[in-house]
């Protein structure tokens, strides 16, 4: 029988599973796992293509939950080939999924952009986050303060109107009057509510996690800090037992050490499984150091640090393989953990395990090749192989 695209046998690789990692082949047809097995003969899977993996870590393909775009394009106002160049580029980078994220802007663009996402229908994005438009003026961070809005089930309404079924995550802030209204209607489309650019109080915070909040968009960036007599929203975050939460460990955004005792302090309660790695990556990722823009704000990048003028950060230049190596680094995590933070996690949030974000039987086989370093040598995307590193003979 003839190989079919989607059909691949990736021989002698580091399997890691849910139960833990050992030497074994991963075989691969039309598009799923269809078996992990200690050693297999070619005698067994003729016409197969093969994918040496050289003892090599095989995991499951990274799943990033907030990124903004690569190469040169934004989501917000890409075409149909900036959206697959976003895409490639971070697939080459081992993320396999994501979820599509557009900033504040007109109505209009933002409606269009999110057409334009939905047209492409490229199937390594699996939904749109609207990071904005209702979210707080005082906590916008990099956000265009022109195109914020307050919230109304009619704002809100006119904004996803029959796009309702592409929007996976909304973030917003919910001490802003209406608020309430308006999670009423992200829960309705079926999106994911997340608190974000906002000023909300512990209590504030507690009452929209009890509502149905339940992810925090970029802890510490964008948010009331957590004080004494003030726990605020990144006091919500950590007193909630079930909220998902993003991190971008870049290094920049959030310091190692407090990389490091947020990972403790939930490692300890055993809620490891809430922390999400994202990048919040915008056009400048895999580019030149220079001018940029993002939502209409110029942003300089130097050094691969994204700032506004006035030195707010705006976004990264982050990929999820180095978010994979700097948790390593930073928390001490095993490299198994630190995929579960991009991979696993993720796919809980957007209730997809079983078909995502595991190397199970019967999974999507989106894969990501690492190399002792830890960085990518190849990704499988629904078992065809999207990237693989020119290595020297």
């Amino acid at each position: 029988m003839r190989s079919r695209r989607g059909d691949l046998w990736i021989r002698g690789a580091r399997v890691l599973t849910p139960t833990g990692t050992a030497p074994g082949d991963c075989i691969i047809r039309d598009g799923r796992i269809d078996g992990i097995v200690p050693r297999v003969s070619a005698n067994d899977v003729p016409d197969l293509r093969i994918l040496e993996a050289r003892g090599d870590l095989l995991a499951p393909g990274f799943i990033d939950l907030h990124v903004h775009g690569g190469r040169g394009f934004d989501f917000s106002d890409a075409g149909r080939d900036g959206i697959a160049e976003i895409v490639q580029y971070h697939r080459e980078h081992g993320t396999t999924s994501l979820i599509a994220s557009i900033v504040p802007g007109s109505t209009a663009s933002m409606r269009r952009a999110m057409e334009t996402i939905i047209e492409a229908g490229d199937p390594g994005i699996l939904g749109i986050h609207l990071e904005g438009p209702f979210i707080s003026d005082a906590r916008k961070g990099a956000l265009n303060v022109q195109w914020l809005r307050s919230p109304s089930s009619d704002a809100f309404s006119g904004l996803v109107s029959g796009l309702e079924e592409a929007i996976a995550v909304v973030t917003y802030a919910p001490e802003l009057g209406g608020s309430d209204l308006l999670l009423s209607r992200i829960l309705e489309i079926d999106a994911i509510p997340a608190i974000g650019h906002t000023a909300c109080s512990f209590a504030q915070g507690c009452t929209a996690t009890q509502q149905g909040a339940r992810h925090f968009t970029h802890l510490f960036n964008a948010m009331s800090p957590f004080g004494h007599r003030e726990p605020g929203a990144v006091g919500t975050a950590l007193a909630s037992r079930s909220a998902s939460v993003e991190l971008i460990v870049d290094g920049i955004h959030i310091h190692p050490w407090v990389v490091a005792f947020v990972l403790e302090v939930f490692q300890r309660r055993e809620e490891l499984w809430r922390l999400c790695l994202v990048t919040d990556a915008i056009r400048a990722a895999g580019m030149q150091d220079g001018e940029y823009a993002l939502g209409g704000l110029a942003v300089k990048v130097l050094n691969h640090v994204a700032r506004l003028a006035d030195g707010t950060l705006a976004g990264s230049t982050l990929t999820m393989d180095r978010a994979v190596r700097n948790v390593v680094q930073h928390a001490g995590l095993p490299i198994s953990s630190a995929v579960g933070l991009a991979a696993a996690n993720p796919a809980s949030v957007l209730n997809l395990r079983g078909r995502k974000g595991e190397i199970v039987v019967g999974a999507d086989a989106d894969l990501v090749l690492l190399d002792p370093e830890h960085r990518v040598r190849a990704t499988v995307a629904a078992g065809c192989i999207v990237y693989e590193r020119d290595d020297p003979a």
